[in-house]
């Protein structure tokens, strides 16, 4: 009697003895960034460019550490969080956006999926994921038409005030929509979203160019100094002088 399709499909998997020609795939896709870990956090796996985002040059250099060696903490624990969700529940994560840090200090939006990586005996033992970096893979592209409008113009004109019923009409949908729309996408409200994407380009003028520290909020749309340096420090855990002072020293 024939395998079913998926008996069939899993059979073949696990009679690979070999995985390293799987893995080696992912340093051909020059966009994906892929990772495999243990229930401990440690890295047991990368491609190419995930290595680039860690800021080593070989596997070697990566494997037994966590993210802790290589990222700021405060934006480790959501990660975290996230893989032993995927690991407890079973349940992979697919398509969640959100803000990575990169080596050089800066913040930027990827795309990322999890899932759960399992043992011959059933227990899982791993979180696998893939991340699509959203500021170099044409933008947000992965989002729809209407929403990628959006984003085009919050891109163009995120130094400027911007009024989300301005968003909504840009996108041809009523406020509602636009709202439901972005907890969809990206888990969060559009007046959020906004001021996330401010403080990404806020990362990226602190630790490359020579601003002030008023200069740059008001360069990426924060007209209120309070509130930029309160949204600031609730994002990266620390004052924007402090941040600068942290990855230019």
């Amino acid at each position: 009697m024939p395998q079913s399709t998926s008996a069939g499909k899993n059979s073949f998997i696990a009679s690979i003895a070999d995985s390293s020609g799987l893995i080696a795939l992912f340093s051909c896709m020059d966009h994906v960034y892929f990772f495999m870990k243990d229930r401990e956090g440690c890295f047991r796996a990368a491609n190419s460019l995930q290595l680039k985002k860690l800021g080593v040059a070989r596997e070697s250099d990566i494997i037994g550490k966590t993210d802790y060696d290589f990222f700021p903490g405060h934006m480790i624990d959501r990660y975290l969080a996230d893989d032993m969700r995927v690991m407890e529940t079973g349940k992979p994560i697919r398509g969640q956006t959100e803000l990575v840090a990169n080596p050089n200090g800066t913040v930027s939006w990827h795309q990322t999926s999890k899932y759960p990586l399992y043992d011959k005996k059933g227990d899982c033992i791993g979180v696998a994921g893939i991340m699509l970096d959203c500021d170099h893979d044409g933008g947000f592209a992965m989002v729809d038409t209407q929403m990628q409008r959006v984003m085009r113009y919050i891109d163009e004109h995120y130094g400027e005030r911007i009024e989300i019923p301005e968003l909504a009409r840009i996108s041809h949908m009523s406020l509602s929509q636009l709202e439901r729309r972005f907890r969809a996408a990206f888990g969060q409200t559009p007046s959020r979203f906004l001021i996330r994407y401010r403080l990404t380009r806020t990362s990226h003028l602190l630790v490359e160019s020579d601003l002030t520290i008023s200069q740059i909020a008001c360069e990426v749309g924060f007209f209120d100094h309070s509130h930029f340096s309160r949204e600031f420090k609730k994002l990266f855990g620390m004052s924007p002088t402090e941040y600068r002072s942290l990855y230019l020293s």
